[in-house]
């Protein structure tokens, strides 16, 4: 089973739910988890959203954590489907359609710390904006933003760069864990906060930065199970941020717990996929 996740702070408690059951459904000790994911045909690819969404798009996983502006372009899937429950294939029904698989995401309701636009001049400034190249739903995000809340029209430009002295008129999109190390750097005179900014626009939205996907039927066979690891995960997100082997690197606690049980929601309810076809028709038909 090839799974492919996001390589962030904000994943732990997903990574550590699928060792623990892997772990549990072979009665290997913790430690023995990280062999397992191997061991026992389950390989788990951690990688930034924008690979990710790569592996999705090819066929390269059978279930990926995708960032929501990449779902829409998963070869068969529909848009209209974001409001229907998931059930297990049945292989004796039509072909197999990606769909998504699982009740939980990653996703915020109001403020989530780490996907931000940085600049030292106010909004109705802004000339320039770099996109963070690890980005595929963030850098979408800004876009329906600033044309149709802001009402500005920088130039955007792809960058690799967020360690960027920015000069005026200049912003930057950063997101992930390394915008914590950006905001202590140097204390950036206006600091947008992405998912409250959209939330504003919309009324009180919630907004999902990603959801897990099924890309091919193997991948949707396991949903049940990968279902029931998520939950776990997340009703243990403290012993997730020092217990998770696949991590990228350790973390304060403090921080982390309070990041995680405060900015991020994990539960991807009915308002949640609302906000998802709000922002799909946005990004689809802009306007």
């Amino acid at each position: 089973m090839r799974i492919t996740a996001v390589s962030y702070l904000n994943t732990l408690p997903f990574i550590y739910g699928i060792e623990q059951q892997a772990a549990v459904s072979s009665a290997l000790s913790t430690e023995e988890a990280g062999r397992l994911l191997a061991g026992e045909g389950i390989a788990l690819s951690l990688r930034v959203p924008a690979l990710c969404a790569a592996d999705a798009v090819d066929g390269k996983t059978d279930i990926a954590l995708v960032p929501t502006a990449v779902i829409p372009r998963i070869p068969g899937f529909s848009i209209s489907s974001v409001f229907q429950s998931f059930e297990p294939s049945d292989r004796s029904s039509s072909a197999f359609t990606p769909r998504i698989i699982t009740d939980y995401c990653i996703g915020a309701e109001g403020a989530v710390d780490t996907v931000v636009l940085l600049s030292d001049t106010p909004l109705a400034g802004i000339r320039h904006v770099y996109l963070d190249s690890h980005s595929r739903t963030s850098v979408q995000l800004v876009r329906v933003l600033a044309r149709e809340y802001w009402r500005i029209e920088p130039e955007w430009i792809d960058s690799a760069d967020c360690s960027r002295k920015l000069q005026p008129g200049e912003a930057m999109v950063a997101i992930g864990d390394k915008v914590f190390a950006l905001r202590e750097e140097h204390r950036y005179a206006y600091c947008y906060d992405l998912a409250q900014e959209w939330s504003d626009f919309t009324g009180g939205l919630p907004f999902v930065f990603a959801a897990w996907v099924a890309c091919t039927e193997a991948g949707s066979e396991f949903a049940p199970t990968l279902n029931r690891a998520l939950a776990y995960g997340v009703e243990h997100v403290a012993e997730s941020i020092t217990g998770t082997v696949n991590r990228s690197r350790d973390f304060d606690v403090g921080t982390a717990y309070n990041y995680l049980t405060r900015a991020i929601k994990f539960r991807l309810d009915d308002r949640k996929r609302a906000a998802m076809r709000l922002f799909w028709e946005k990004v689809i038909t802009p306007g």
